[in-house]
C-alpha cells in the first residue's frame, strides 16, 4: 500500500491494543516511530539510499531483527521484540492473523525529557553522569571481540573510503554551509594524516581497538531510564558505519558535547575514558576522529537542504546547524595540523582565583593538545604524603598553603614541566600563579629551552564562583579552595600586564560561538609562527 496512507493508519490507536487511546507519530527520513504511551513502535520506511536499503519486506524484517539484537548490547531495558503489522479486510493489527504487510521494533517508551541532549540544555548533566556513561562504554568495548572482517574497517584504505565519500558528497554545499577554504583545509590535512600516519592505524588494529561499535554515539541517543544509562539506536543498516576504532565512537560523543556547548564535560569524558580503559594512545587519533565525526554531522545536516518543501526559516536553521558542525571539524583538523607540524613543545599555565575553572580549562587544553597536566593541588599533597582527597581547610597563607610551602610547590611543578618540555611534550601547569614573579618563573624555562608559552587567565562571575565553591566543599575534591579563600586571594592577586602573553576565558560562558572563538584564539596564538 502507499506509505503516505500507511503512515496515517499508524496513528490509529486500535492497531496497538485496547489500552491505547492516543498515538503520536514521529518521522525521520528512514523511519516512523509511533508513541503509544507504554510502548514505542519503530517502522522502517521502504527506502534505498545505497548505504541503506529497506526497500523490501524481507529486508525490513531482517534489519528490525538486527536492530533488536545489536541494541540489546547497550540497552536491554528498552528493546522488547520484533512484531508484525498485519492487515485483515480494512483493519490493521500488531501481530494479528491477517496478511503481514510490515514489521516494527517494539520498545518501552521513555520520556524525551530524560534524553541526555535535552538534559544538557537544562544544565542537568554532571560528571557523575559522564562517569556512568564511560563505565558502560568501557565494559561494552572490553566484551566486544575483534576479528579479521572487523579489523578491515580499521585500515587506512577503508577509513579513506569514508572520508573521500564525505568530501565528494559535500561539494555541492561548498560556500553554502562550508567555506571553500575550510573545505580545502579539512580535506588536505585529513589526507595528509592518513598518508603519513598509517603506522598509527595499524597499531590500533594490532592492539585490538577495532570493534563492532555503536556507530552513532551522540547525546541524543543516550537516555536515563529508571536511574540507568541506556545507549540506544546504534547503526544496524551498514557495517561500514558501525565497525571501526572505538576511539571513533568516543570521539563522536566528545565532539557532540563540544557542539552542545559543554567543552569541559567533553574533556572530562576523554580523561575518564583513558583512566578506565588505559587507552592512552587515543590522543594519537582523537582530533582526527573528532574532525571526521563533526564533518559527517555537518554533511547530514546539509543533505536536508535538498528538501523542496522547506520554508526559509527551516533552511536558515539547517544552514546554521551545518555551519556549527563544519566549524568544529575545522577546529579539530587545525589541532591535528598542530599535532603533525609543530616544531616546538608548548607550555601552558593557568592563572586565576580559586573556583574560576582553572582545572576545567587545564583538562580541556590537556585533551586538545595532548599536554601533560601538572597540578599544584595534586603535587602539594603528594609531596607531603597526604591523600589527595584529604581536606585541609586552614586559614589563608598558613599550614600547607603558607608562602614557604607555596614557593616550594611552584619550584617543583615548574621543574616537572621543564622535564616534559625537554622530551618535546606539551605541558599545562594547573595552578593559581597569582603573581607576575611566579608567572615569569614559568616563562623563563620556555625562553631557555626554546618552547612556546601561553597564559590562560580564567575568570567567572562571583555568583557562579560562590555557588560552585559551596557545592564543591560538599563533594569529594582534590582542591581545598573555598569562598573565604577566594575573597582573600582577590585582594592579593596581581593582574596580568599587557606584556604578558595571555588569553582570558570565562568558563561560565556556554555560548558555542564564544567557545569556538576562544579556543581558536588559543590555537592561532601558539601556532602563529607556523601557520
Amino acid at each position: 500500500m502507499d506509505h503516505n496512507d500507511f503512515s496515517k493508519c499508524l496513528t490509529n490507536p486500535k492497531i496497538y491494543g485496547n489500552n491505547v487511546i492516543k498515538v503520536t507519530l514521529i518521522q525521520t527520513h528512514i523511519s516512523y516511530v509511533a508513541l503509544t504511551g507504554k510502548y514505542a513502535y519503530k517502522i522502517k520506511k521502504p527506502v534505498n539510499f545505497g548505504f541503506l536499503d529497506f526497500s523490501s519486506l524481507d529486508k525490513r524484517k531482517y534489519f528490525c531483527n538486527e536492530e533488536l539484537k545489536l541494541n540489546k548490547r547497550l540497552c536491554p531495558e528498552i528493546y522488547e521484540s520484533v512484531v508484525s503489522i498485519t492487515k485483515k479486510d480494512d483493519s490493521f493489527e500488531i501481530d494479528g492473523k491477517g496478511e503481514i504487510i510490515d514489521y516494527a521494533l517494539k520498545m518501552k517508551q521513555f520520556s524525551q525529557d530524560n534524553i541526555i541532549s535535552n538534559k544538557l540544555s537544562k544544565d542537568e548533566i554532571d560528571k557523575d553522569t559522564i562517569d556512568k556513561i564511560i563505565d558502560q562504554l568501557v565494559s561494552f568495548y572490553h566484551k566486544e571481540e575483534s576479528n579479521e572482517e572487523i579489523n578491515e574497517f580499521g585500515k587506512v584504505n577503508t577509513i579513506k573510503q569514508n572520508t573521500d565519500e564525505n568530501f565528494e558528497q559535500t561539494k555541492e554545499i561548498i560556500d553554502v554551509v562550508i567555506q571553500k577554504e575550510k573545505y580545502d583545509t579539512i580535506k588536505k590535512i585529513t589526507n595528509k594524516f592518513l598518508e603519513e600516519k598509517k603506522d598509527i592505524f595499524q597499531k590500533r588494529i594490532k592492539e585490538g581497538f577495532i570493534k563492532d561499535c555503536h556507530g552513532d554515539l551522540h547525546s541524543g541517543n543516550i537516555v536515563i531510564k529508571e536511574g540507568k544509562i541506556c545507549i540506544f539506536d546504534c547503526i544496524e543498516f551498514n557495517k561500514r558505519f558501525r565497525y571501526g576504532d572505538q576511539a571513533s565512537d568516543i570521539a563522536f560523543l566528545a565532539m557532540d558535547l563540544d557542539y552542545q556547548g559543554r567543552p569541559y564535560l567533553s574533556s572530562y569524558l576523554i580523561k575518564r575514558y583513558v583512566e578506565k580503559s588505559n587507552d592512552k594512545e587515543i590522543y594519537d587519533v582523537l582530533n582526527f576522529y573528532k574532525s571526521y565525526r563533526a564533518y559527517v554531522r555537518g554533511k547530514v545536516a546539509g543533505f536536508r537542504l535538498s528538501d523542496p518543501n522547506l520554508n526559509d526559516a527551516e533552511k536558515k536553521d539547517i544552514i546554521m546547524t551545518a555551519q556549527k558542525y563544519f566549524d568544529l571539524s575545522y577546529y579539530f583538523i587545525n589541532l591535528l595540523k598542530a599535532q603533525m607540524k609543530s616544531k616546538k613543545p608548548i607550555l601552558f599555565i593557568t592563572t586565576g582565583l580559586t573556583g574560576t575553572g582553572k582545572t576545567s580549562i587545564s583538562n580541556k587544553i590537556s585533551v586538545d593538545y595532548n599536554a601533560k597536566k601538572i597540578s599544584t593541588d595534586e603535587v602539594r599533597k603528594e609531596l607531603l604524603g597526604i591523600d589527595k582527597y584529604e581536606r585541609h581547610h586552614e586559614p589563608y597563607n598558613t599550614g600547607i598553603y603558607s608562602p614557604e610551602k607555596m614557593n616550594e610547590i611552584y619550584e617543583k611543578i615548574v621543574e616537572m614541566g621543564k622535564d616534559e618540555l625537554i622530551k618535546n611534550k606539551n605541558v599545562i601547569l594547573d595552578a593559581t600563579f597569582k603573581t607576575k614573579k611566579l608567572r615569569n618563573k614559568a616563562k623563563f624555562i620556555t625562553d631557555k629551552i626554546k618552547s612556546k608559552f601561553l597564559i590562560i587567565n580564567s575568570i567567572a562571575p562571583e555568583e557562579v564562583v560562590k555557588k560552585y565553591l559551596e557545592d564543591r566543599v560538599k563533594k569529594k575534591s582534590i582542591s581545598d579552595g573555598r569562598w573565604e579563600i577566594y575573597k582573600k586571594q582577590k585582594n592579593s592577586f596581581e593582574k596580568l600586564d599587557s606584556d604578558e602573553n595571555y588569553i582570558l576565558i570565562d568558563v561560565s560562558n556556554k555560548d558555542y560561538g564564544y567557545q569556538i572563538d576562544i579556543f581558536s584564539k588559543i590555537y592561532h596564538n601558539i601556532m602563529r609562527d607556523e601557520i
